[in-house]
């Protein structure tokens, strides 16, 4: 039977080769599965070796009460470890410097933090029949740490962490093994630039201008009731000369706020030389902001009015005002987005954002969305000038909190075409290629004809009259101009749609309905 079932195995394979290929493929993968299988013992026979050598030798342990480092944190010199960098610190007339280059900031705070943390270092069990510094992790040990005093060095080779109990296997130069906490890793997880003092950002109560340097040149300050506009509902100007020209409120606060209320995000670079800024794009720097700021007081200012030592800061300009000025630079490298102070070495990374806010500022990403702005409370009277006619609407206030809006001798609804008017915006820049697309140029007038001029008489000592004026351009835009000068497109439909509003209220009006 098993004879009669090989042979025609074998015709099977002489018949089809395709079967004899699958068959050997087979073959193959169970050996591989072997060795595989055959591996995998391996690997757990030498953990487990390696395991119960641990063990073994852990059995050997006593629990040892012994005293590694005992000293006052105050008498410590001298610091050193390897985490990521080798690095050294010492210790002169209380203040901690970085061996290799006193040009170094040092957190001082940090380095107090370290050697009070190492100043104190106990182990509950060692090993006093040490067979094998490889067994725990010490023959190439992960870590080295040296406390120094005046009178005393110690120098201590931290191994592998144990399986459990949250310690870890350290040598002092003796004959034995110890076991500590380990959290003494966290103690000295910190890399070079960890340790160094980042400049402070200082905290602010109030800003009232921000100075942009890109591609423009921008100086926007904060003016609340300043008359610098028609409508005191702007807060924000863009100063040029004696001239203040209104920016829209939420887009420059949001503004203010991001390129004054950040964070370093890491050092990068604790002295950078002239010649090494351009690896941070800092040589020539993208963008220079500097802000002018009223500081916020702590507590301690608060209770003492002549206390101005925190305004004494080395990276701001006092004024007699008791404002201060915060200036820095930014740039980008290798896709990545750096900034210094301006009179400082320090090079920090920053966020994309901080960056952009910075970069992109300008006229046109914080003017206005809307054309006129108007409180209806100063309006007496608006002017209306459409298709060569001229219709006189006046506006009062009533006691319901709204308004009475009379034409001739008749009330008529004018809200609404007063709203159609509010909603008329600025138009976002298109990158699309067509006849739809808002134009490059920037707005002129010529000979453009008028489609629609509205003219506000207000109840105000400055700008008595506000006037707009849409005049055609195109097809799909009209231009718009602010009181003969602010010009922006605006979409013809939006416009069209205003005229009719107007002529339908008019027409109802004169017609008794």
């Amino acid at each position: 039977m098993m004879l009669g079932t090989k042979a025609r195995m074998l015709d099977l394979r002489e018949k089809c080769p395709r079967f004899c290929f699958a068959a050997k493929e087979e073959t193959q993968m169970k050996r591989q599965k072997r060795l595989i299988i055959l591996s995998g013992v391996l690997v757990v026979c030498v953990a487990g070796a390696v395991v119960v050598s641990r063990i073994d030798f852990e059995e050997k342990m006593t629990g040892t009460e012994t005293t590694i480092v005992d000293v006052d944190s105050a008498d410590i010199t001298k610091l050193s470890w390897n985490y990521e960098d080798e690095v050294s610190f010492t210790r002169e007339d209380g203040e901690w410097k970085y061996e290799s280059d006193d040009k170094m900031a040092v957190d001082q705070d940090l380095l107090d933090e370290i050697a009070e943390n190492l100043s104190d270092i106990t182990s509950d069990k060692m090993v006093e029949e040490v067979q094998s510094l490889g067994v725990y992790g010490l023959s190439d040990p992960q870590y080295n740490i040296t406390v120094e005093t005046e009178d005393e060095t110690y120098e201590i080779a931290v191994g592998d962490e144990t399986f459990s109990d949250g310690e870890v296997y350290i040598s002092i130069g003796d004959d034995y093994v110890y076991l500590t906490d380990a959290g003494l890793i966290d103690d000295i997880s910190y890399s070079l630039l960890d340790c160094v003092q980042k400049e402070e950002i200082p905290e602010m109560e109030s800003i009232s201008s921000v100075s942009v340097n890109n591609e423009d040149t921008l100086d926007i300050v904060y003016a609340e009731d300043s008359g610098y506009c028609y409508s005191a509902a702007y807060t924000y100007y863009l100063k040029d000369g004696e001239n203040y020209q209104n920016l829209d409120n939420e887009n420059t606060e949001t503004m203010f706020t991001t390129l004054s209320e950040f964070a370093w995000e890491e050092c990068v670079d604790y002295y950078a030389e002239d010649s090494e800024l351009s690896s941070y794009g800092l040589d020539e720097p993208d963008a220079e902001v500097s802000i002018v700021y009223t500081p916020a007081e702590d507590e301690e200012d608060s209770e003492s009015a002549d206390s101005e030592e925190s305004s004494e800061e080395t990276t701001d300009d006092s004024t007699d005002s008791g404002e201060q000025t915060f200036a820095y630079q930014v740039g980008t490298a290798d896709d990545a987005y750096y900034a210094k102070l301006k009179d400082s070495n320090i090079v920090y990374s920053i966020s994309e954002d901080v960056y952009n806010a910075a970069v992109d500022a300008s006229y046109d990403e914080l003017k206005p969305d809307e054309v006129v702005l108007l409180d209806w409370d100063t309006v007496d009277s608006v002017e209306i000038e459409l298709d060569g006619n001229v219709y006189t609407v006046d506006i009062e206030s009533n006691e319901d909190d709204g308004y009475t809006y009379t034409f001739g001798d008749s009330e008529i609804e004018f809200k609404d075409v007063l709203d159609q008017l509010s909603d008329i915006t600025i138009p976002e820049e298109s990158t699309e290629d067509d006849e739809t697309s808002v134009p490059e140029e920037e707005p002129a007038l010529s000979n453009n004809k008028t489609e629609l001029s509205l003219t506000f008489h207000r109840n105000t000592e400055e700008y008595s009259t506000v006037e707009v004026v849409f005049y055609q351009y195109n097809g799909s835009y009209c231009i718009a101009a602010l009181n003969g000068d602010e010009l922006n497109y605006v979409d013809r439909s939006a416009v069209v749609d205003l005229k009719e509003a107007v002529n339908s209220v008019i027409l109802d009006s004169t017609s008794g309905e």
